[in-house]
Order: structure tokens, then C-alpha cells, then sequence
């Protein structure tokens, strides 16, 4: 089995985020939130005018290729954005539930740990949902501890109940 970590650096390459988001973000968030909430969120972080905005802002995505098909996606910046800061935020990681409990979702946060540290950041953070409850089981195996609660009024209505993971990469 072949694997690939594709940068995709252009807006017509984010394409290939939202095609596997399509797929996994149903099936993720289904049992953890409201159906109507679902298409909200895709509309408010996959939408092609907000990756595009993302990408000129500095956001890195890159695209996991298993035996040359598109298999996940993570994405991350310097955190807070603009830079300063010896932290890194790890927007999304994504894995088809296909490809679960194979080591690619190890593997793709070894990837983004490895590109993060080589860029100079002491830190990596992130926010699951804290209904995600293999989530956070996967990134307490990958060295995350969790350093606050948050609840984020993301409009519609909606709120995202996440918790803050940190992970030191020094």
C-alpha cells in the first residue's frame, strides 16, 4: 500500500478537500450533532470563497493519498494567525472511515507534527468536538493533553463544544 502527502497549494486543488470532507463529515458528525447543523458548518469552513481566503492567509492543506486516491486531508496555520507566536493550530485532519484503524490517521498527524516542528513551532493545538470521543482517545495516544474548554458561538444558532488540545513538539 502506497502513501502519499500531496500539498495542495493552489484553489483549484482544494477541490480534493471538500470531495473527501463530503464524505466524512456526515458520517463523523451524525451521531454528535444536530442534522441542520451539518450543512451549516460545511457551508461555513468548505466552502470555495473560505478555503480560498484561507489559502492567501496562510493555511497549509495537504492531502493523503492512499494507492493514489484521495484517503484525508489536514490543514494548519501559525496560531494566532499573522504569526509572532511559537504555535501552530491544526485546523482540520480528516480520514475516511474507510481508511480508520489502518495507522493513517498516526500517520497524518506524525506529518503535520514533523512539518510544524521543522517550521520552528514549540507547539501544536486544536479543537475537537468534545462529543468525539475517538478523537480525543486518538490524539491522547499522539501526545495531545487537553488544556481548556470552550464554547464557540459559530452563528445559525449553533455553538461548537470543543476542547482545546495542546501537543509540545520540543
Amino acid at each position: 500500500m502506497k502513501t502519499q502527502f500531496l500539498p495542495l497549494e493552489t484553489p483549484e486543488s482544494l477541490q480534493l478537500v471538500r470531495d473527501v470532507a463530503e464524505e466524512v463529515w456526515p458520517k463523523t458528525f451524525a451521531p454528535i450533532l444536530p442534522p441542520e447543523q451539518i450543512p451549516y458548518m460545511m457551508r461555513m469552513m468548505y466552502a470555495p470563497e473560505v478555503m480560498e481566503r484561507e489559502l492567501a492567509e496562510g493555511y497549509r492543506f495537504t492531502a493523503l493519498l492512499v494507492d493514489g486516491a484521495p484517503s484525508g486531508y489536514v490543514s494548519w496555520s501559525a496560531y494566532p494567525p499573522g504569526g509572532g507566536s511559537d504555535t501552530a493550530k491544526l485546523h482540520k485532519v480528516y480520514l475516511l472511515t474507510t481508511c480508520h484503524g489502518r495507522g493513517f490517521g498516526r500517520m497524518m498527524l506524525d506529518y503535520v507534527t514533523d512539518v510544524c516542528r521543522q517550521a520552528g513551532f514549540k507547539r501544536l493545538r486544536l479543537n475537537v468536538n468534545k462529543h468525539n470521543e475517538r478523537a480525543i482517545g486518538v490524539y491522547r495516544k499522539n501526545g495531545f493533553e487537553v488544556v481548556e474548554s470552550v464554547k464557540n458561538d459559530i452563528g445559525g444558532g449553533f455553538f461548537m463544544d470543543d476542547y482545546v488540545m495542546e501537543k509540545r513538539l520540543d
